[in-house]
């Protein structure tokens, strides 16, 4: 699973904007939102539903932009 979040200078902290079953997907999702708002940034994290001691999702960041 392939989370995209959404930041911009506006956010207190990214938003999550969608989730997808392929990286493809989630790119061509995060970079059809910076072409929309040139200030925003995005970042694709990859998770596989394991969670840390304190019951957070672990995640690894895939791609920034």
């Amino acid at each position: 699973m392939f989370q995209v979040y959404i930041d911009k200078p506006s956010y207190f902290e990214a938003e999550m904007a969608g989730e997808f079953k392929d990286l493809e997907s989630a790119e061509a999702f995060a970079e059809k939102e910076k072409a929309a708002d040139s200030e925003a940034s995005y970042e694709i994290k990859e998770t596989n539903g394991c969670v840390n001691s304190y019951g957070e999702l672990i995640a690894t960041v895939v791609k920034r932009g």
